[in-house]
């Protein structure tokens, strides 16, 4: 399946263009059925995006979003992806993944909650230079099976190389199980590792971001800037 690789001068120029295509995607979606369901990531990146979409006319009221990963801490802590995104976009529906004080019942209950919203109107992902996306680390255990695309859609706990190490995430399968699905990375390291991921390079395919451009369910669009 192609990757739609999206190349931009400027990342002012990249993030006006991952707001229009989402805002596309959240108003057929309150067209067709009244609410609409959104996945946006955490990090320094997607936090520009916020303000983008918070600016646009649309019923935020009717669209149900939660963060495609968040950190085992506090929900006000400063680090968690939660708190970022419903700071950045307040007039959303914000699902708390956390929904037990154990991680894994938590992760549990957080999946039960949103396959109800399945198929979501819009996923988007960020990516680090290790090529991590959500939080599906390089060589965490249970890699394997949370990038199975053949796996029933689910959330799981998995472990970041730094602190917070204890993350709740979804699965590729769950990721996928969307209208539309964008990549937003900024810098020419990720660039270089995009082109790597692409080019099916050897040193690349047990990256989770591999596991997200190869796979054969739902076509990816890539918005990056230098």
């Amino acid at each position: 399946m192609s990757v739609e690789f999206l190349h931009f001068e400027s990342r002012p120029q990249a993030l006006a263009a991952v707001a229009q295509a989402l805002v596309l995607h959240l108003q057929a979606g309150l067209q067709l059925h009244g609410q609409t369901s959104l996945l946006l990531p955490g990090g320094s990146t997607p936090q520009q995006l916020l303000p983008l979409l918070a600016a646009q006319t649309l019923d935020w009221a009717q669209v149900q979003a939660s963060p495609t990963d968040e950190r085992w801490v506090a929900t006000d802590a400063p680090d968690s992806n939660l708190k970022l995104l419903r700071e950045g976009l307040p007039a959303a529906r914000w699902l708390d993944p956390r929904q037990d004080e154990d991680p894994q019942a938590a992760a549990q209950v957080w999946a039960a909650r949103l396959r109800s919203w399945l198929p979501f109107g819009a996923v988007l992902l960020g990516m680090g230079e290790d090529g991590h996306i959500a939080s599906l680390f390089p060589g965490m255990p249970g890699l394997a099976a949370a990038l199975d695309t053949q796996q029933p859609e689910a959330a799981l706990v998995g472990q970041a190389p730094v602190a917070a190490q204890t993350r709740l995430s979804l699965n590729l399968a769950m990721l996928l199980n969307t209208h539309w699905l964008g990549l937003l990375a900024f810098g020419e390291p990720k660039g270089n590792l995009i082109r790597q991921v692409l080019a099916d390079t050897r040193n690349s395919r047990d990256l989770p971001l591999h596991a997200l451009l190869h796979q054969q369910r739902m076509p990816a669009s890539v918005y990056w800037a230098p």
